[in-house]
């Protein structure tokens, strides 16, 4: 049977996902809507509201947020927890038809965003062209659009591949204004001409004989220059008996689209130089909410070899940011934890039992129970990850509790020497043998019955006490309800192997009675032990006087310690985003960005710096060319020699950062960026909301806020949402002028928006690929205000008229963005937290913004981010204990039918909180939700204890001894089951208590806990 569940197990675990951390994204769809030219306040007013009006009337959503920028618009709609994707994508795309009727069709068309989360962006590279190879940044742009990311995409599980930086190719038809004034055109008609001269038709079929041929009239513009001779050659207008063509008005050029975005990057040669790469171009490729990140990027290296295959020579893919190295070195710091756990018990074991077969019996039960855990996991969908396997790192010293109990009475029953009843089997054999004992397989069964009931309750306890983090919500729920799966599961599998599995194999390990070797390390612990219990029995009210007052100071210093959600996740690549004056254009940010790299490149820890400046296209993250984030590339920390932590790096590169004035910086990590981002709208560990109707408030309200976190300690990296300082060159009609020529608005619009900012005329087609022909005014006639304001409209009574005759054209200033949470405008000032916990600095400023900032009627303040979440959690876990504890109460009182016995195993509680804060104090360690839970598997454990050591005092109450002498002989009979499992318990945490690799942050306060608890 054994053997069957072992080859079962096997099977299932190949169904086993890795994943580096549990994705806690929220249930949320994206709706794209590129808005060609249009400024902020245009995108909200004829994008973002209509979209946003008709999302609420969805069933389970819980949130919408958006951005409104130049060019785009960004809808988010959070669903409730649980709500499956692909019916949340159906019910949004469902309401967008409702949504594109309120919308102006030049406004753009809304699009669905892309099915990822939080964790999607699994793998990232650049396509570097060796000098010789004559291939520039545009070329290599489409090979990536063309080549590389049609390779990639039918990958399993990648959804996307984003193309970030190079330019776009376009076949670009330059205008000039005065031919084309003097062959009175427009550019409308110019766009009409091209879009009529670029056409393919098929007619079915023509009969030739006994054939048919299929008729196909080809009518498509070429690619490449003799493209550019074709559009050239495109008649638009008869003049005077000419015909005028398209070259005759225009200069023909292959060009790249307006940018939006830039990379730049600087390496290490092989020699360790730092080596400037200049502007290179960068891919993303997006994961499919759901998949198996360590399938999908070992499926996009398999797929690697075929696109070198396809890239021309010269030209190389080379991966600069790479989740299967996090996945593995968040996997081998749980692993490495367990098995460094699984040492030290053996040690223990060995030195309590004194026995290599006992001791290989107990250690049985911590494979087994492993196995079948992955087994569940596996079979419900739950990846293998820090929190999941860390929960059974958690759990390895509590796996072998059950069968410690049970492995150490059958351990003493063997000992015992009991003749057999005479005339029974056990009594046979030669003349003057002497006695024969009893059937070793009778007395194991025995054993195993007595300590059953305990064994059993104490097991259920540990899984009464994990499954209300079942009852979790948001992101703590999906963090650690993996953990507290696999916890339940292993302890139920432990359950099984200690009452069925070990009883088994010790009727085979054990046909004849073991020689009995008394431990050499619990000879000297009993008689001290004997001692210590002895004075404390005879002074039991200095006893519970000394445990209330170390309560009482324990509780005193818990109100003291601060309070985070989750500590910082170690990724080993740190995140720099440099944020420039919202007018900044991309070329001066590109020409900053090296500069900030080479800086960065000093420090001998940094293995590149790539720089991603603006946004990529639709479906990236949706940053202004004002702002520049540096992914940086770090050696394993034993490596470092500059600084001993990533805040002391961090502390020393912003001071070298510093030499460039003006600029805004902030730290962070990928992963932790991008969810903070996702799950509250904002790039960082807090968010200090300020919400409110109108924008130059918001702006100046704002920066009161602003400067008042920088004042308070333990923030840093502080900064505000740019809402206000965009420079913008504004052309407003003047309605009497239009009137007295008879014009309309639209027609000053119709110049602005096809001859300056142009119009797409078609498209080339060559095999997969294809280029937009764009036409717009040449670049002499829109480069400053007074060249617009030159510019002519043709009349309808036939006369000629300069722009600036019949509208102003004026730079002014206006928002860059505007963001909205549930319909209402907020601006955010955001803030990471170092040195201080999240719960205090919150306090400090929630007192400090009430008493010194004076917010006019409609405006209000907000605290979001990390903060929210851990303010739900706390509220959860103030439920949650509590019933855990009343249920350990229940499962003690149906186990001993004592409610006063119930009650005095539940002393252990508070005994243990005692040890547990005290750690967490000493550690300099916050109460946050691991620790908590930290809490939660302490109070199982200690509860363990207690009843394996009342049930051995009941057992002699019950044999007739009186109740001293009882205590004091159950006592001692149980030391070495007790120190055993407590002892198993805290070394099987302490590898993750010393543990130091990336994740080992976030399970160090749960062992610090549960260590310290298990001390007192």
């Amino acid at each position: 049977g054994l053997l069957a569940v072992l080859a079962g197990s096997a099977m299932s675990l190949r169904k086993l996902n890795l994943d580096a951390f549990p994705d806690v994204t929220n249930i949320q769809v994206q709706v794209n809507t590129e808005t060609p030219g249009l400024a902020a306040e245009e995108v909200e007013q004829l994008v973002t509201y209509p979209i946003e009006a008709v999302m609420y009337s969805l069933p389970y959503v819980e949130e919408v947020r958006s951005i409104s920028k130049t060019g785009l618009s960004i809808i988010s709609v959070v669903f409730r927890e649980g709500t499956d994707i692909y019916f949340a994508r159906e019910q949004v795309f469902a309401q967008l038809q409702a949504a594109r009727e309120n919308i102006p069709d030049t406004a753009g068309t809304p699009e669905m965003g892309i099915n990822t989360s939080g964790l999607g962006m699994v793998f990232q590279y650049v396509l570097l062209a060796d000098a010789d190879s004559g291939l520039d940044t545009m070329q290599l742009r489409s090979l990536n659009d063309w080549v590389v990311k049609l390779l990639l995409l039918p990958v399993e599980g990648v959804t996307d591949v984003l193309s970030f930086g190079g330019e776009v190719l376009q076949y670009q038809v330059q205008l000039d204004p005065a031919r084309m004034l003097s062959y009175r055109l427009t550019v409308r008609e110019v766009v009409a001409a091209i879009e009529a001269n670029n056409r393919n038709a098929g007619g079915w079929y023509v009969q030739r004989g006994a054939e048919q041929l299929v008729l196909r009239a080809v009518g498509w513009i070429r690619s490449g220059a003799d493209g550019l001779a074709d559009l050239g050659n495109i008649p638009v207008k008869e003049v005077d008996g000419v015909v005028v063509r398209v070259m005759d008005m225009a200069r023909l050029e292959l060009g790249g689209e307006i940018r939006q975005g830039a990379v730049t990057m600087t390496s290490r040669t092989a020699s360790g130089k730092p080596q400037a790469r200049g502007e290179v171009v960068a891919g993303i490729v997006l994961k499919r909410m759901g998949a198996n990140t360590n399938a999908t990027i070992q499926g996009i290296y398999d797929r690697l070899p075929l696109v070198a295959q396809a890239l021309p020579g010269g030209v190389t893919l080379q991966p600069y940011y790479d989740q299967a190295d996090l996945v593995n070195k968040a996997v081998s710091t749980v692993t490495r934890a367990l098995l460094q756990a699984f040492v030290l018990i053996i040690i223990i074991l060995l030195l309590f039992l004194a026995n290599l077969r006992a001791t290989l019996l107990v250690l049985l039960s911590i494979p087994l129970s492993v196995l079948l855990a992955l087994t569940v996991m596996a079979q419900w969908g739950i990846s293998a990850n820090l929190m999941s396997l860390g929960g059974l790192a958690i759990a390895i010293g509590m796996m072998v509790d059950g069968t410690v109990v049970v492995m150490e009475n059958i351990f003493s029953h063997l000992g015992r020497r009991e003749p057999a009843p005479a005339g029974s089997a056990g009594n046979t054999g030669p003349p003057g043998a002497g006695p024969q004992y009893r059937d070793t397989g009778l007395r194991i069964r025995e054993a195993t019955r007595e300590v059953a009931n305990p064994v059993f309750f104490a097991v259920m306890i540990i899984v009464v006490v994990f499954a209300p983090l079942l009852t979790l919500e948001g992101v703590e729920s999906k963090l650690f309800q993996p953990m507290a799966i696999s916890i339940v599961a292993a302890m139920l599998a432990s359950l099984l192997v200690a009452l069925v599995v070990v009883p088994a194999l010790a009727s085979f390990f054990f046909r004849r009675a073991p020689r009995q070797r008394n431990s050499l390390i619990l000879l000297p612990i009993e008689w001290v032990y004997r001692k210590v219990l002895r004075l404390a029995l005879d002074h039991r009210r200095v006893v519970v006087i000394a445990a209330l007052v170390l309560f009482g100071l324990s509780m005193a210093a818990a109100a003291r310690l601060g309070t985070e959600f989750v500590p910082e996740l170690e990724e080993g690549t740190l995140n720099i985003r440099a944020t420039l004056a919202p007018s900044s254009s991309l070329q001066t940010s590109v020409a900053l960005a090296p500069k900030l790299q080479a800086i960065l490149m000093e420090f001998p820890e940094v293995t590149y710096a790539l720089s991603l400046i603006g946004r990529a296209e639709l479906g990236g993250d949706p940053e202004p060319v004002s702002n520049i984030e540096t992914y940086v590339g770090l050696k394993p920390v034993p490596e470092w020699t500059s600084a001993a932590n990533r805040y002391e790096l961090q502390a020393l590169m912003e001071e070298k950062l510093a030499v460039h004035p003006g600029l805004l910086f902030s730290f962070s990590q990928p992963i932790a960026t991008r969810v903070d981002e996702l799950l509250s709208g904002v790039k960082a560990q807090l968010a200090v909301k300020l919400f409110g109707p109108d924008l130059d408030v918001l702006a100046s309200k704002g920066q009161e806020i602003e400067s008042l976190v920088k004042r308070v300690d333990g923030a840093r990296d502080v900064s505000m949402e740019q809402v206000a300082g965009e420079a913008q060159l504004v052309v407003r009609p003047d309605r009497e002028a239009l009137a007295r020529y008879g014009m309309a608005v639209e027609e000053v619009m119709a110049l602005v928006a096809d001859g300056i900012g142009g119009v797409s005329a078609g498209q080339v087609i060559s095999g997969n690929e294809r280029y937009d022909i764009y036409v717009r005014l040449e670049e002499a006639a829109r480069r400053d205000a007074d060249a617009i304001r030159d510019l002519l409209i043709l009349a309808p009574n036939g006369a000629w008229v300069h722009l600036g005759e019949v509208a102003s054209v004026e730079i002014e200033a206006g928002p860059p963005q505007i963001r909205r949470d549930n319909i209402q405008r907020r601006v955010v000032i955001q803030a990471n937290v170092e040195g201080r916990d999240m719960g205090g600095l919150v306090s400090e400023l929630e007192e400090r913004i009430s008493a010194e900032i004076d917010l006019p009627a409609g405006y209000s303040v907000v605290f979001g981010g990390q903060y929210e979440n851990q303010q739900r959690a706390q509220a959860r876990l103030a439920v949650v204990v509590p019933v855990s504890l009343a249920l350990i109460f229940l499962l003690l009182y149906f186990a001993f039918g004592s409610s006063g016995q119930a009650a005095l195993i539940m002393i252990n509680v508070p005994l243990a909180l005692i040890g547990g804060i005290v750690a967490l104090w000493l550690s300099g360690q916050y109460l946050s939700v691991p620790s908590s839970i930290g809490f939660i598997a302490l109070f199982g454990v200690a509860v363990l204890n207690g009843v394996v050591m009342v049930t051995s005092i009941n057992r002699r109450v019950m044999d007739g001894g009186s109740l001293e002498a009882a205590i004091e002989e159950g006592a001692n009979s149980r030391l070495r089951p007790v120190l055993m499992t407590a002892l198993t318990t805290a070394l099987g945490l302490t590898p993750l208590l010393l543990a130091t690799g990336v994740g080992s942050e976030i399970q160090r306060p749960l062992a610090t806990v549960v260590v310290g608890g298990l001390a007192s």
